[in-house]
């Protein structure tokens, strides 16, 4: 094999951090973040809870983040935060006595009052069923806290919702889902508990043998309502069946999951976090390392229903990352093509911008409307991965997208697209 085939072959094992589709932004704290989610408003919205009583809040994207915390005690770290609307909030957290704590805001974030205490329990998470909140919380005389509100948080009940504590199994923070009429919860126990129609129709699904599910999401897509799941604690556990069989995945990375979101829609992205690092895959497979903080670890990833733009990862030193999406990508012809095709960019030379055009047909394995998983990433010539430009399923037709390596030096570069079973590399010419 000729020496230059042989580079070309070696360099697309590398590994190393995408950092374009990630970037930070500035909290205005600097203590640990814990929780993130969001709600509905054109720029994108968002609440953040931490440590010290903090709270945040953004409605332009998180351009702007604004602390909106009076009436929540300084000494209380908030470990987990829901929106039911823009402007009905609940956090929650555990005191220095042990109490757990739930606060509710009906204005936004403006003021925040104490609506549910209750003595040796810590609050893991909220779910949402049929419009009424649940609050998931850890077991208390051999019973999980379950509560439920009819009144968005203003009163609390448990009547009828009794699951007794198997051994001596507790949950993890933040580890709680729900979408429409069911919701989830981990456990360090081997198993996950469901429920579903609002009603305690209590599911025990195993994740053996992985002990610890210390997170938990569900891609939703618009026409099949739910669709793959992912759990875990040290290796990610996926299931089809809504949670009924995990199965485990590739898990790159050391360390515990502290966080797993899915971007919904019919791309199908998906993350987990471990440590200071952000794993990306497409259906809950092909996990690879996709972005590293500049500093802290991840304590939390969002999950975000809204329409608006908006999936914020948050850290223990008052880091907050956002995902903007892919880079440039347009489809510039919905006529499908007969082959799959990688065009030589253009300009060529460039400085500092170029173009790619790529073509997907249909074939095999290939649905108009679902495409295929289509990667075009760039690399360096020391064999560095430089950017992922595309990582999604792409329908047939003809696309282009934009690379701009204005924060890159001069120099060789190769652009690598696989789609399907398809793969092809062109080599590219920066010169400033």
């Amino acid at each position: 094999m000729k020496p230059f085939m042989l580079f070309v072959a070696a360099l697309f094992f590398v590994v190393s951090e995408i950092n374009s589709q990630w970037i930070e932004q500035v909290s205005g704290v600097n203590v640990s973040l814990n929780s993130s989610t969001t709600f509905s408003v054109p720029g994108g919205g968002a609440y953040i809870c931490g440590n010290s009583g903090t709270v945040l809040k953004t409605t332009n994207g998180g351009t702007n983040w604004l602390s909106v915390s009076a009436g929540i005690p300084a000494a209380l770290d908030l470990k987990t935060i829901y929106a039911v609307s823009p402007i009905i909030v609940l956090t929650a957290g555990t005191n220095a006595s042990g109490m757990a704590l739930v606060y509710r805001t009906t204005n936004g974030g403006t003021t925040w009052q104490n609506t549910f205490s209750q003595q040796g329990c810590n609050i893991y998470g909220f779910a949402f069923v049929y419009n009424r909140p649940y609050i998931i919380g850890s077991p208390v005389g051999a019973r999980w806290s379950i509560w439920y509100t009819t009144n968005d948080g203003l009163n609390w009940d448990s009547t009828g919702w009794y699951l007794p504590q198997a051994g001596s199994e507790t949950g993890f923070y933040n580890s709680v889902f729900s979408l429409d009429e069911k919701f989830w919860f981990g456990t360090n126990n081997s198993h996950i508990y469901r429920s579903e129609y609002a009603a305690p129709n209590w599911k025990i699904q195993s994740t053996a043998p992985e002990v610890n599910s210390s997170a938990i999401s569900f891609q939703f897509l618009l026409v099949d309502n739910i669709g793959i799941g992912l759990t875990g604690g040290t290796n990610i556990l996926r299931t089809i069946d809504m949670g009924f069989n995990w199965l485990p995945v590739a898990t790159p990375g050391a360390g515990s999951i502290t966080g797993i979101s899915f971007l919904p829609g019919s791309t199908s992205i998906c993350w987990y976090l471990k440590g200071e690092k952000i794993y990306s895959g497409i259906n809950g497979n092909n996990f690879s390392e996709q972005y590293t903080a500049p500093n802290g670890v991840y304590n939390h990833i969002s999950y975000n229903i809204t329409g608006y733009p908006g999936t914020w990862a948050v850290r223990n030193n008052g880091g907050i990352s956002k995902y903007t999406g892919q880079i440039g990508i347009q489809q510039i012809s919905t006529e499908i093509p007969d082959k799959f095709s990688l065009s030589q960019n253009y300009p060529n030379p460039f400085n500092p911008s170029t173009k790619i055009k790529f073509m997907i047909p249909l074939s095999r394995g290939v649905s108009v409307g679902r495409g295929v998983l289509s990667l075009v990433r760039v690399y360096d010539a020391l064999g560095r991965e430089t950017a992922t430009l595309v990582n999604e399923q792409i329908s047939p037709g003809t696309y282009e997208v934009e690379w701009n390596a204005g924060n890159n030096p001069s120099g060789i570069y190769f652009c690598r697209l696989v789609s399907g079973d398809y793969s092809k590399t062109i080599k590219m010419t920066m010169i400033k």
